[in-house]
């Protein structure tokens, strides 16, 4: 390991040492650290650096031009002073420095305070970017700087230097000295991981890496995309203590039985024949035995139901829902909004008829509604409620809550999931998406859960032909449109914005809207967005559902569950704005009948070569699994979800899409270490690990 001295001989730096004790600090820069959560020692230490910048290499001014990158400077100075520019009236510090070879100006905005600590004739060294000013002259901008003292020596010259992320108003050369100080505690550090732990991850220990990775001692290629072993520690720690986490949850909830019966009979299956529009496909039939069966144990059900669009997920949950009411449960579906919780609402009622009690519970319910969803839930009066957010209020109580059904997960986080658990007695948990996850954000997301994947579609479903457009072709466009339109078809036009804005020319809803209606006076055009009342959305839907309305002028707020069998053509403007698997789901919202669909996506003139590849590569792509893997090695996991509200893991330095690798062996030693050692000694360790240096690891 590093070896580093403590700054004070005297006393020893420790772990749980106060910030405020640390020279330099005091109560007041305590004050200002602890806004960035730093409080200890121990914070310091896994306070690690954002980027580094490599001084050891000083060159001559004289070989300026030939440089284009920063570099480290040391000379005199030879003249020094303040003005205000006469443009911005800016507060400007310049200084010409000389080393010998050649003079150079350095130019510091906003810091007049310079003028007392930097004096003609002075040495200094300084650390920045040459670049050519208006007349052609070199001259560096606001350099890091530094006095050379007597015997010539310097702090930071000569070396690699870390940058850390900025707290408040310290200067990060302040806060370099502090973090320097915190490193001598490494060696009272414990580390968390056991030995036979370590082992199985292929890992070192963990002092030694966290002082190599405050002080490197060379920046290759492996080390600066924080693959090297010092970071491979780190990322192991987090993914272990992220997986142990999970599992330990799903076992303490497992630890006693859930204390209900459940049985499935010939009355069921006949039931359940009844209701089915068609003829379940094999992957549906797999699936809904899975879940039957967990339905039966004597532990809880933690599945997730993954299935493309269209694929026919929501007959499998119906499905589990009728079986535990046939149980004497209850059942709630959460879904994320309430277009979507209508649309399941008005489906499932369609199908079961008067045979199952239903109630709706969202956001936009009148005061009498939600006492009579509350009464009706509590004393079970209710078989099936539908609902947003609005269900997992404490209000809501459920008299034998036996089934929670989460609707595309992604979009709540654990704790909203968790809320709806807590309100039966271990209920059974299917989580249900449409959007296709890989492996490696599945592990991270759900790695509580069991997978169950429906990988048909249901027969007679054709393929829906998609086509990319640039912006000119707009009109041939707008021409087929109203002749499917006169054929008797729905369409969709989607728009990214509602309004205009400055930061992004965009062209928005409402003047979409509007260019749509006159360039379809004959055809009935209506407009959807988000910030529209509950009501207003719910009752355009139900008038396009019932064909009252030829064109649906759109954000993305019909992304998601809207099945209108009718709609065989999707517009989508601006579609290099969209990501692989959102432009997916989109596409998904048509094709759901027997009409031959269109997709057609316009992207702007000026896309990016990037953007046209991405494109390109969805126009030819079917299957939404191929296209989720694309997406999300190409934007990374929280734009991949569309939302930052995801519950997606934050780590330090790993990556869920390109350390997947990592995670499994994570996720495997995490079940390894839950079996050999027993769910108390796992408890322990995950507090040991989230309460210290893991403790950053939380969702969005």
């Amino acid at each position: 390991m590093s070896s580093i001295k403590p700054a004070r001989p005297e006393w020893q730096v420790k772990p749980e040492t106060p910030l405020q004790f640390l020279r330099g600090v005091g109560e007041g820069r305590a004050r200002l650290l602890e806004t960035a959560g730093l409080t200890t020692v121990y914070d310091l230490l896994y306070f690690f650096p954002f980027r580094y910048e490599d001084r050891r290499l000083r060159v001559q001014i004289a070989d300026l031009r030939k440089i284009d990158r920063p570099v480290t400077l040391r000379g005199r100075v030879v003249s020094a002073g303040s003005k205000i520019s006469a443009v911005r009236r800016l507060k400007i510090f310049e200084a010409i420095l000389d080393d010998g070879t050649g003079t150079i100006m350095v130019v510091w905005f906003n810091q007049p305070y310079l003028a007392d600590k930097i004096k003609r004739g002075d040495q200094i060294a300084i650390y920045g970017q040459p670049r050519l000013d208006k007349y052609g002259r070199l001259q560096i901008e606001s350099p890091d700087y530094e006095k050379i003292d007597e015997a010539g020596d310097s702090e930071e010259e000569g070396n690699i230097v870390p940058v850390y992320s900025s707290v408040a108003s310290i200067t990060p050369k302040v806060m370099r000295r502090i973090v320097s100080q915190a490193l001598p505690a490494v060696a009272h550090l414990e580390d968390p991981l056991p030995p036979a732990i370590r082992q199985i991850l292929a890992i070192g220990e963990l002092q030694d890496a966290i002082v190599r990775i405050h002080r490197p001692a060379e920046l290759d290629e492996t080390f600066l995309s924080s693959r090297s072993p010092a970071h491979l520690r780190v990322i192991l720690q987090e993914f272990f203590a992220f997986q142990l986490a999970l599992r330990v949850r799903r076992a303490s909830e497992e630890s006693r039985p859930k204390g209900r019966t459940i049985v499935v009979d010939d009355a069921m299956r006949a039931e359940v024949r009844r209701i089915l529009p068609f003829r379940l496909t094999g992957a549906q039939k797999r699936v809904t035995k899975e879940i039957a069966d967990d339905l039966r144990r004597e532990k809880p059900m933690y599945r997730l139901l993954q299935g493309d669009v269209g694929s026919g997920k929501t007959i499998v949950a119906l499905i589990a829902a009728v079986i535990a009411i046939r149980n004497g449960h209850q059942v709630a579906l959460l879904a994320p909004t309430e277009i979507l919780a209508e649309q399941h609402y008005q489906r499932i009622r369609q199908l079961v008829g008067s045979s199952l009690r239903i109630a709706k519970g969202t956001g936009s319910m009148s005061a009498g509604e939600r006492r009579t969803l509350i009464a009706g839930l509590r004393e079970g009066v209710i078989d099936l409620v539908v609902g947003t957010h609005a269900i997992l209020e404490e209000k809501i109580v459920f008299k034998s809550l036996g089934l929670a059904i989460v609707d595309e997960q992604h979009r709540f986080g654990v704790e909203q999931r968790q809320k709806l658990f807590e309100k039966g007695d271990l209920p059974d948990i299917l989580v249900m998406t449409a959007t296709p996850i890989p492996r490696s954000l599945a592990l991270a997301l759900y790695g509580d859960l069991e997978l169950s994947v429906i990988d048909e579609l249901p027969p007679g479903r054709e393929a829906i032909k998609t086509a990319v457009r640039g912006a000119a072709q707009i009109e041939k466009v707008y021409r087929f449109i109203d002749e499917q339109l006169g054929e008797g078809a729905q369409a969709y036009v989607v728009y990214p914005l509602i309004e205009e804005s400055e930061k992004i020319d965009l062209t928005p809803l409402s003047q979409g809207f509007e260019t749509l209606r006159q360039r379809f006076p004959g055809r009935r055009v209506a407009m959807l967005h988000g910030r529209m009342p509950a009501t207003e959305k719910e009752e355009t839907m139900q008038r396009y559902k019932q064909g009252e309305i030829d064109l649906l002028v759109s954000t993305t707020v019909i992304e998601v569950g809207i099945d209108v069998g009718n709609a065989s053509m999707m517009l989508i403007m601006d579609a290099d704005r969209f990501g692989l698997s959102q432009l997916h789901q989109l596409r998904g919202r048509v094709g759901r009948g027997t009409r031959k669909s269109y997709c057609v996506l316009i992207r702007d003139e000026r896309s990016s070569e990037e953007a046209k590849q991405r494109l390109r590569l969805f126009e030819g792509a079917r299957n939404g699994f191929d296209v989720a893997e694309k997406d999300l090695e190409i934007r990374g996991a929280g734009d991949f979800l569309g939302t930052r509200q995801s519950g997606i893991p934050k780590f330090r330095f790993g990556n869920i899409v390109r350390d997947h690798a990592l995670m499994e062996r994570a996720r495997d030693a995490a079940i390894g270490y839950l079996e050999s050692a027993g769910l108390p000694a796992a408890v322990a360790l995950v507090r040991e690990l989230i309460g210290g240096g893991t403790k950053h690891v939380t969702r969005d």
